[in-house]
């Protein structure tokens, strides 16, 4: 019997259960696609190191999709909150003709567990069809070819899904056999027309705190803007820009209806003073909900942006980074060779090229070097934010490295330097520096500019270029000046594999306990390291931001369903008073559209400031241009707010119209 009910009323309440039904099936969907990436591996030839980047993503993706558990759960639970209330009328009927409330819990968790079963099978099974697909992704993302399309199926992805989504469903089963057990009869029949307690009832007090939440999100964006990256170690705008924002929805119904009664034209013109009173209710007694899905939105939109621009920027100059066959270094010698032969038994049967240099702390800051205007514009770059010593290195060493990368060699009288540097954005800088005949100290001697311009070149094998500026100093300057870090670039004369090999079992194998510490790269490991690397922060960008938007949306979705049927009975006065239905949709859609505008609108305004920091995060990582992604990310939200918005409206207007 109460499975026979149970499916009646799911499939009668149908177009309340859409968007809840839909959202179930995208989010296990989206759950199963990316907890199956590593299955794609099997389609694609991988190296080792490749390989073990899939192992890491994976488990990135695993941890990270704890986190996205309890968001897509409390979705889950919310969303099922709100179609209780709106179900209460029924609920209140099935009371009134004699059901007590433990059969009408049992009816709940039937209809649960059907429409948990169904949307988790239909989610998996679109899941599988989609990780098919993501596969083309994934190969391009590892800038690898898929050598074999075979059909993936991921078996711990299936489990892990069904797990994380059976404890969600466990969970709103509780929770509705509690919220239906306490129910009375009277708020199930007349719960629709109590009206919602406004949290501010005094309107000039909502203007006041509505003034304080500006002030406090403006000051949250200066120091921000002011303090660039480094604002990730001041917690102080974070926090302002989130009591900031909580504040503003707070009192931003009661500004909104203050403001827009003062214009009577506009106030009084169409059913615009109706719409109005209905978002000043709602928003009234949603603001902690909004707060959430605007701060929401702006993780969703940065994290997509950010993320994607730095795999970009992360690969964007492997090339520059990958000259040397292999590059090693240490911070405790300035002769690596010496070290190695001594120590570690050598690398001379692999070598056909090598080259050496040291960077020698100078007595020299940056802002005794670059203008004021290169120091501010450039505060992103550590070095230059803690105005920290410029790194010199001896004539011989530049030119060995020179020698080895094919470009011109340089000459130096007794008292002149050079300058170069592999940041494009400084490079500009440092050229108006020598031009002006900035003149630097190394070693207590008063250097003038040499006659040369100034060469943007990577002189090491590394995951990002971190070279802002490297005075060239004839060799004797150096003696006696602090050892910073020593590189050595070597070239093979043998293949790649076989020189993996034999640092492998001749250099990383020996015992390093008392030794000097000396580091290494081949070009291969680099990049695929820096591929690796870049691939994961893409798929979390990808998953954190899908999740966070469908979050967002759905919760705004399902508001302002239930919001339309509960205040049926007051579209049905406005037609007795003579509104009519195009009248009616029109005042619908610019309620709907204000309710799902208002917090994104905030979180595109947190996302502008946002991106900048964003901007200047993913310049650290390399030269990608943000506006690409930034459009991507704006595709996204469009099509998935965008079409939540979409369905919200036509379920509105079908709610309105049915009864």
């Amino acid at each position: 019997m109460y499975f026979k009910l149970a499916a009646k009323n799911i499939k009668k309440s149908l177009k309340d259960y859409t968007i809840y039904f839909l959202t179930l099936v995208f989010g296990v969907c989206v759950f199963y696609t990316f907890n199956s990436i590593k299955s794609q591996g099997v389609m694609m030839e991988l190296s080792e190191l490749q390989a073990n980047a899939f192992e890491l993503t994976n488990s990135v993706i695993g941890i990270a999709s704890v986190f996205i558990s309890f968001i897509l759960g409390f979705l889950i639970v919310y969303a099922n909150n709100y179609l209780i209330k709106r179900r209460k009328k029924e609920f209140g009927i099935y009371m009134t003709l004699g059901m007590e409330n433990k059969s009408l819990s049992r009816i709940i968790f039937v209809e649960t567990m059907l429409i948990g079963v169904i949307s988790l099978g239909i989610g998996l099974v679109c899941g599988v069809l989609l990780s098919q697909g993501i596969s083309v992704f994934t190969a391009k993302l590892f800038k690898t070819d898929i050598t074999k399309f075979t059909f993936i199926f991921s078996k711990d992805a299936f489990i892990r899904t069904i797990i994380c989504f059976g404890l969600i469903y466990l969970v709103v089963l509780i929770f509705n056999s509690y919220a239906v057990r306490k129910v009375q009869l009277i708020d199930l029949l007349n719960g629709a027309r109590k009206n919602e307690n406004l949290k501010v009832k005094n309107i000039w007090i909502s203007v006041v705190v509505f003034l304080i939440s500006i002030t406090m999100i403006g000051i949250a964006y200066y120091m921000v803007l002011k303090a660039g990256v480094a604002v990730v170690f001041n917690i102080v705008p974070i926090i302002l820009g989130f009591v900031g924002t909580f504040l503003f929805f707070f009192s931003l119904s009661g500004f909104l209806l203050k403001i827009l009664q003062a214009n009577k034209k506009h106030y009084l013109k169409d059913l615009n003073m109706f719409v109005l009173r209905q978002i000043n209710s709602k928003i009234n007694t949603t603001f902690i909900s909004m707060s959430f899905i605007c701060l929401m939105l702006f993780v969703a939109i940065c994290t997509f942006s950010g993320g994607l621009g730095i795999t970009k920027a992360m690969n964007i100059d492997l090339d520059d980074l990958t000259q040397f066959d292999a590059s090693f270094w240490s911070y405790d010698t300035d002769d690596i060779i010496g070290v190695i032969n001594e120590q570690y038994g050598g690398l001379d049967p692999i070598i056909e090229e090598k080259s050496q240099y040291t960077n020698y702390n100078t007595e020299a800051n940056y802002s005794k070097f670059i203008s004021q205007e290169a120091m501010e514009k450039n505060k992103n770059n550590y070095p230059i934010f803690v105005d920290d010593k410029i790194k010199a290195i001896k004539l011989s060493d530049f030119n060995s490295v020179m020698g080895m990368l094919g470009k011109e060699e340089i000459a130096l009288e007794e008292n002149e330097y050079y300058a170069f540097g592999d940041i494009p954005d400084l490079i500009k800088y440092i050229q108006e520096a020598m031009d002006r005949e900035t003149n630097v100290i190394v070693n207590g001697n008063e250097l003038k500019p040499a006659n040369y311009e100034v060469m943007e070149v990577t002189t090491y094998n590394s995951t990002m270029k971190n070279n802002l500026c490297t005075f060239v100093v004839n060799d004797s300057l150096v003696n006696g000046l602090e050892v910073s870090m020593t590189n050595l670039n070597i070239k093979f004369n043998c293949s790649e594999d076989e020189a993996e090999n034999f640092i492998n079992n001749n250099l990383r194998s020996v015992d390093r306990e008392g030794k000097i510490p000396v580091y290494g790269m081949t070009k291969n490991e680099l990049r695929d390291n820096s591929i690796g690397l870049g691939a994961m922060i893409s798929y979390l960008a990808i998953y954190i931001g899908i999740v966070f938007l469908i979050t967002s949306a759905a919760v705004l979705a399902l508001q302002q369903l239930c919001e339309s049927a509960d205040n049926n009975y007051r579209y049905e006065l406005l037609k007795k008073i003579g509104v009519d239905d195009e009248m009616i949709k029109r005042s619908l859609f610019y309620q709907i559209g204000i309710y799902f505008m208002v917090p994104l609108s905030l979180a595109i305004v947190h996302a502008i400031v946002g991106l900048k920091i964003s901007g200047d995060i993913v310049s650290i990582f390399g030269n990608a241009n943000m506006l690409k992604y930034i459009l991507y990310t704006m595709i996204a939200v469009i099509l998935i707010y965008g079409g939540y918005f979409i369905a919200t409206y036509n379920g509105a207007k079908k709610i309105i119209k049915e009864r």
